[in-house]
């Protein structure tokens, strides 16, 4: 099977990379026109069919010089299956995202695929188009986002390097002439303040989300995985909560992006006061859903802050003409709830939540499920 790579792309390698694998054409065909819609000609979209077609196509770009963003590779294919295609791209290429895009892979293949190639995210087959095209786009932002912060260390070495000169050369300069030192020490104030800076820029730019006023989906992962391990030594409750706001696309159809940015916003914000707690953490999941991480919290627990945020939302009245329960804004939510066990990944606990806040819809929406395992 031949790459797809059109070798015309070296003289345009300025434009971010979109790879998709699948065995079947039509998916890819489907794929491209998804992606086209959603990413306009921001990005150039390469497909592979199969495994060994898109490890050629990888090192064809990377041997050019080309940036490959993301990679969204089915599960079963004939000749090697996803998770190893994307192990294998980890390898190859870190930085780069990747999206498991299936309908029939496990549980172990999913683990697989986040532990040894960071998978960004697993969404099912047949896929619901607004949800791949808002998840390809969060992930293609947070990529540049990551490309962003690695620029900006970039010049905080050379800045580190500069400043290091400066010192070295210090001792001379006092002997020479005391008023070259003067200025010298004010050039190193200057540099240390814009150093000062550029690293609060960069700790904001690692754990806040870019439009919410809450942590982002990295800061969720990291802090997750700490209070798992916490919980876990001090045998004790760690609860999750995943919402998501009722209809929303509907609501955006209705009222436009922007007002459903301030939707979003001001929900994020009513979570955010319904906590208690300094350990309780709000974070932005992905599109309209938000993960709440309740650490040292029994399962009644976490029923009384589902309950608050509840009725904090509802004291929101924010319309929504177009919800089929309410005529205001409204949000379903999944609990988990368990004791952590050594050796059993925190993922675990998400999937739980997510399978509750499924059912929480299929009972109507505007309500929650709780499941303690």
């Amino acid at each position: 099977m031949s790459s797809n790579f059109d070798k015309s792309i070296k003289f345009n390698n300025n434009k971010p990379i979109v790879i998709c694998i699948d065995d079947e054409v039509t998916v890819l065909d489907s794929l491209k026109i998804e992606l086209k819609k959603a990413l306009g000609d921001k990005y150039i979209i390469e497909t592979a069919e199969g495994g060994e077609d898109a490890l050629e196509l990888m090192q064809d770009l990377i041997t050019e010089g080309c940036q490959v963003a993301l990679v969204l590779s089915d599960y079963i294919m004939p000749d090697i299956k996803g998770d190893e295609v994307l192990q294998r791209i980890h390898k190859m290429s870190p930085d780069t995202l990747k999206i498991m895009l299936t309908g029939q892979a496990n549980l172990d293949a999913v683990g697989d695929a986040i532990k040894y190639s960071r998978l960004y995210r697993y969404v099912p087959k047949p896929w619901q188009s607004e949800d791949l095209k808002l998840t390809v786009v969060e992930a293609l932002h947070s990529y540049l986002q990551d490309q962003k912060v690695i620029q900006q260390r970039k010049q905080l070495e050379i800045m580190n390097q500069k400043l290091q000169e400066l010192t070295r050369n210090q001792a001379k300069i006092i002997a020479e002439q005391t008023a070259e030192l003067k200025e010298i020490n004010a050039e190193l104030k200057a540099a240390n303040t814009k150093l000062k800076e550029a690293n609060e820029e960069l700790e904001q730019l690692a754990i806040l989300d870019p439009l919410l006023p809450i942590a982002n989906r990295r800061r969720f992962d990291e802090y997750l995985k700490q209070e798992w391990a916490r919980m876990c030594r001090e045998r004790r409750y760690l609860s999750l909560i995943l919402a998501d706001v009722d209809y929303f696309k509907q609501y955006n159809d209705k009222y436009g992006h922007q007002a459903g940015d301030r939707c979003l916003i001001a929900i994020a914000k009513t979570i955010q006061k319904s906590l208690r707690r300094p350990a309780d953490l709000v974070c932005r999941y992905g599109g309209e859903e938000l993960v709440i991480v309740l650490p040292n919290t029994n399962p009644d627990g976490a029923i009384k802050v589902a309950e608050t945020i509840q009725e904090e939302i509802a004291l929101l009245k924010i319309p929504h003409f177009r919800s089929k329960i309410s005529d205001y804004v409204t949000i379903s939510m999944g609990l988990a709830s368990m004791i952590p066990i050594k050796g059993v990944s925190p993922s675990m606990l998400i999937n739980v939540a997510d399978k509750s806040l499924y059912q929480a819809k299929n009972n109507g929406r505007n309500c929650f499920l709780l499941e303690v395992i």
